[in-house]
């Protein structure tokens, strides 16, 4: 018994590494589909993966980062984005990271209909990298959720991002890959690098390309529109009036958090506590208007949020300090900006 279990976790984990030729795929998912039991057996192998990836980046990042350290911080135009977060401790990480596999979830007709869809969920003021079936490389942002299928089959490749995520797409020129996003939006590449922030409830999506080139998709009224971006640039789409504008941009502080950074480039106050949000896992009250017209430069790798908005203390009129929840149910810490 102990050693069909073992020869079945064994093909459940060449399954997921897609290893199985066709045949072995497809016994291996009737089995998966066959009762709950079966279910809950694939899911607890997958999370199991998902936490030695976790730990091994984690170990590879320390060393990494050693490495950097007694070679003076040579600078590299190669990016290598590691996995990121704000508690050090990969078993502290493995308690905060939440994996759903969801089976046999319904599913657009561009995509094999037997393939589960794979469910990623990041926590305040965490970050986790991935790689999809297509080796997509994709960077997931703090309170985040991707969902894409367990292997791109037909058509094209299609995956839904809440949140924040940095992108390396696989480059293939006969498939479009394509981030669907909140409010009706998607960005729609075929091999590229670029960033998308579209939290549900923000009021605005923003699209940073880097390289190669995307097309922004969006809602106006009831036609749908595009608007194509080329490497530099930047769109931010307004939920409310469902207006799309076009900006240039460096992408060094739009990206910075796939390196564990905050960069604030002549940052406007908003958008700055946005960022620091993210980070910190944050609520902020500005309480007094005119601080918006606020702009901040500097960067800040291990700062603590005291020690930032000390910075900020220092270099405008800005005051702040924690308050007191009034909702024991409250998970955030508030900060009010005065």
């Amino acid at each position: 018994m102990n050693r069909q279990m073992s020869d079945l976790e064994q093909q459940l984990i060449d399954y997921y590494n897609n290893k199985l030729n066709e045949e072995q795929r497809r016994k291996i998912e009737s089995w998966i589909n066959a009762s709950e039991e079966n279910r809950q057996t694939a899911r607890r192998i997958f999370s199991f993966m998902l936490a030695i990836e976790v730990q091994r980046m984690h170990k590879k990042t320390n060393t990494e980062e050693a490495l950097a350290k007694t070679k003076n911080k040579i600078k590299n135009k190669r990016r290598t984005i590691w996995l990121r977060w704000t508690q050090r401790s990969a078993a502290a990480l493995l308690i905060l990271l939440t994996v759903f596999m969801l089976w046999r979830h319904p599913q657009s007709n561009d995509q094999d209909t037997t393939a589960e869809i794979i469910e990623v969920q990041t926590v305040s003021g965490m970050t986790i990298r991935l790689t999809l079936p297509d080796s997509t490389y994709v960077c997931l942002n703090s309170e985040s959720t991707l969902k894409y299928p367990s292997r791109f089959v037909k058509g094209t490749r299609s995956v839904y991002l809440s949140g924040e995520a940095y992108f390396e797409v696989a480059k293939d020129p006969n498939r479009r890959f394509i981030v669907h996003t909140p409010q009706q939006t998607a960005v729609e590449v075929y091999g590229t690098h670029f960033n998308v922030e579209a939290y549900p409830n923000a009021p605005l999506i923003t699209a940073t390309l880097t390289e190669g080139s995307i097309k922004f998709r969006y809602q106006e009224g009831t036609e749908v529109k595009y608007m194509p971006l080329n490497p530099g640039q930047k769109a931010i789409y307004n939920t409310a009036t469902q207006e799309v504008s076009r900006h240039p941009t460096s992408g060094i502080s739009e990206l910075a958090w796939t390196e564990g950074k905050i960069i604030f480039d002549n940052t406007p106050l908003q958008e700055a506590l946005h960022m620091l949000s993210k980070r910190f896992g944050t609520d902020f009250i500005v309480t007094n208007p005119d601080l918006c017209n606020n702009r901040f430069t500097g960067s800040f790798s291990t700062e603590q949020i005291e020690k930032i908005l000390k910075h900020f203390e220092i270099s405008s009129e800005i005051h702040w300090r924690y308050l007191n929840k009034k909702d024991a149910s409250q998970k955030k810490k508030t900060i009010e900006i005065y």
